[in-house]
This record gives C-alpha cells, structure tokens and sequence, in this order.
C-alpha cells in the first residue's frame, strides 16, 4: 500500500515539473529559467513561501504519510517508506513559532546511480539551471534562488543525498490590532507625578 503511494506521488510530481521543463542547454553559463522557478519553490506540489502546518500536514496526510518522533525540538520526522522518493527516504521539517514552514530536508543514502541521477535531473527540469553550484547528469551542488525568498539546495555529490528547501522569511503573524486600553491608563498612571 505505502509503496503505491510513494508511486503515485513520483507520478504526480513528474507531470507537475512536465509542464515546466526548461530546455536548458548544458553548458553551465546558461542560466535559463523556467516560468514556475520565478514563482517560487514547491514541496509536494504545495509553495513553500508561507506554507503553514496545517495545510502541509493535510497534504502529507492524503499522501499516506504520519510523522514519527522526533528528538529535536520543532521538528517533525516522517518516513518516506522503505523505497523512498527515488531512495530518499527521510523528511525532516522544522516550523517558526507562528507554524509556517522554515525549513524541509529531505535525505536518505543513495546506491543506485541511477536514481541519484533522477533526482538531479528532476529538479533541473523542474526549476531550470541553478543559479549557484552546478548539475551535470543529475549530479552537484546546487542551489536555486527564488525572488520569494524561498530557495531550494541539491547535495547529490556522494551517496548521502539531500534536498533542502527553505523559506528565508516565513510568516509571522501579526497582533490582533487591538489597543489594550487598561494597560495604556495603568502605564501612563505610573508616568504621571
């Protein structure tokens, strides 16, 4: 059951970057981009810029997966299943106070070269050529900057594989707007001689 849930999900992530695939020549001074890179990294077809818990959790939820415990303050773990997502296996998120997402990683060891290569090459048909590192056949260091002030990194030089994507200013919510009269009279009572 997991296992169609993971296959289902790596479909729908294919057809999501189909529509967005760059023809991004491989020298590495073209620096193209794709229309969805100017909008923004995705995670899970959701945007990561002021992505909030609630609405990522109900999505991870419809894929099948729960998170399991974690030992790190503010950080939510989940299994990608035995298989992974092309043999990345592990989601770790971290949310701010307010509970919009600040940073997700997903990680796993890697053998197969051939999934390895997958990945790379996902993301560069996904969101074009990085604008800082390097792909060349699915592997590098990589990372691509959005003007929303989200971005996404690719380590895919080693068999430890990560994915980070990060948001550098997640939301945070604003008081109510409301004057607390009381405190305003007791502070300017206290300032009066």
């Amino acid at each position: 059951m997991f296992q169609r849930v993971i296959a289902v999900f790596f479909a729908i992530l294919v057809l999501v970057a189909l529509p967005t695939v760059s023809m991004a020549a491989n020298d590495s001074n073209d620096r193209q981009t794709t229309p969805i890179a100017n909008q923004g990294a995705e995670l899970f077809g959701l945007k990561v810029n002021d992505l909030n818990k609630e609405d990522f959790e109900k999505r991870l939820s419809a894929m099948g997966l729960q998170p399991y415990p974690s030992y790190k303050k503010g950080v939510a773990t989940y299994s990608l299943g035995p298989e992974g997502i092309l043999g990345v296996r592990e989601l770790a998120i971290q949310f701010n106070g307010d509970d919009y997402l600040k940073k997700a990683t997903m990680s796993g060891v890697v053998k197969s070269n051939k999934k390895r290569q997958s990945l790379g090459n996902l993301l560069v048909k996904k969101y074009g050529m990085p604008n800082i590192g390097f792909v060349r056949d699915g592997y590098g260091r990589a990372k691509w900057v959005f003007h929303d002030g989200t971005y996404i990194e690719l380590h895919n030089t080693t068999f430890n594989v990560l994915v980070i994507y990060v948001d550098q200013q997640p939301k945070v919510l604003s008081e109510s707007g409301q004057i607390d009269v009381e405190a305003l009279y007791k502070k300017s009572q206290k300032s009066t001689p």
